[in-house]
């Protein structure tokens, strides 16, 4: 009998033991896979700002061309009145 006992009070010493070590390594691979994905988000946020950025230059670029249009329309418009003027002379 008090071997029965010295064996259930082993085997309840032991597994707050166990669990500990179990849960103890679960949150090790938590915790890996938390780090693994916050470098993920770090390198998406990373590439979305730089999609940001090129989506500025870009409207900028296109902003730069639709005012040389305007100005190339306008000297188009000035240049075919000058025309206009210098025929019916």
């Amino acid at each position: 009998m008090s071997t029965q006992i010295t064996l259930i009070a082993a085997l309840l010493l032991a597994l707050p033991i166990l669990v500990k070590y179990l849960l103890a390594f679960q949150l090790r691979r938590l915790l890996e896979a938390l780090k693994a994905e916050d470098r993920q988000v770090r390198s998406l946020l990373a590439q979305l700002q730089a999609l940001r950025q090129e989506q500025l230059v870009v409207r900028k670029a296109r902003l730069r061309v639709e005012q040389q249009h305007q100005r190339a329309q306008v000297r188009r418009s000035l240049i075919e009145e000058r025309l206009v003027q210098a025929r019916s002379r």
